[in-house]
């Protein structure tokens, strides 16, 4: 009797021990399929009714998966061509209203007319400024592509945005207090970054009440770039929501679309950052964290 026993107790074993190993290839081919897009269904070698079942579901699941999956894919590529087409679409008749606008600065025009016109060529590039932003934000946010790694100095791109604007700061009477230069020397996307210094440098101009203060630094595994400057006390920002698509204040709805700060945020997370905002003392902070090693 107690051999029956442990034939039975041996045998229940070999079961248990054989369930485990199946269960174990299919996490495996599970695992695979998450991190590698393996497209071949789970299979096993067990006879249990109730375990085949449940890997037919989880195929039928992941099957499901897949086509969702490609079908995201081939909207994003679809959305694409869209925003290139619109952007298109749009660009050519606004060259063309520049052209004219260009030819009649060359037609005698009366003091009134004069005025006039410069008004309508100051809303014609602003419409511009607004639909090359936007386009920006679009093609970004569907862009599925990579990074590029290159070895790249934060102030030199910093200094060089900076300078860029110059004109743009002087208008506007603002000055910007800049650190010493020192190389910053980072492994990261040399394009990405420009992008969000630019637009950090745009929001300045735009929005700054006083003078801006722009640090730099490196520490540990990680650069930061922070711009500082005084606002609008009578203007209530609340600055978790400043980096949201289309987050304006009333007072600066009919200027801005609030996309540049959407823009600085979703690269710097492309380039695994982040962006962050605080308000003290009438002074807003905009602190980007990136990584020193893409």
């Amino acid at each position: 009797m107690w051999i029956v026993a442990i034939v039975v107790i041996v045998g229940l074993l070999f079961y248990i021990f054989y369930i485990q190993r199946q269960l174990r290839l299919m996490n495996v081919q599970l695992s695979q399929r998450i991190h590698e897009q393996y497209t071949q269904p789970i299979s096993v070698e067990l006879l249990n009714k109730e375990v085949n079942q449940l890997v037919a579901n989880i195929n039928r699941i992941l099957i499901e998966s897949q086509k969702s999956r490609s079908y995201i894919k081939r909207e994003e590529k679809y959305y694409k061509e869209m925003i290139s087409n619109i952007s298109h679409d749009f660009r050519t008749p606004l060259t063309a209203i520049k052209g004219y606008q260009q030819m009649l600065l060359k037609e005698p025009l009366t003091e009134k007319q004069l005025a006039k016109l410069e008004v309508a060529q100051k809303h014609v590039g602003r419409l511009e400024q607004l639909l090359a932003t936007f386009f920006e934000y679009s093609y970004l946010h569907s862009n599925e592509d990579k990074p590029k790694k290159n070895r790249i100095n934060i102030s030199n791109i910093v200094f060089e945005a900076i300078a860029g604007a110059f004109a743009q700061f002087e208008q506007k009477g603002i000055a910007v207090n800049l650190p010493k230069f020192e190389p910053l020397i980072i492994n990261s996307d040399e394009e990405m970054l420009l992008r969000i210094v630019q637009n950090l440098v745009r929001n300045s101009i735009m929005h700054s009440q006083g003078d801006v203060t722009i640090k730099m630094w490196l520490e540990e595994e990680h650069a930061y770039i922070c711009f500082q400057n005084p606002i609008d006390e009578n203007i209530q920002l609340n600055p978790n929501q400043l980096f949201d698509r289309f987050y304006t204040t009333d007072n600066s709805r009919r200027k801005n679309t609030g996309l540049g700060l959407s823009i600085v945020k979703l690269l710097a997370e492309k380039l695994g950052g982040s962006a962050t905002a605080k308000i003290e003392d009438g002074m807003i902070e905009f602190l980007v964290c990136l990584k020193k090693n893409l």
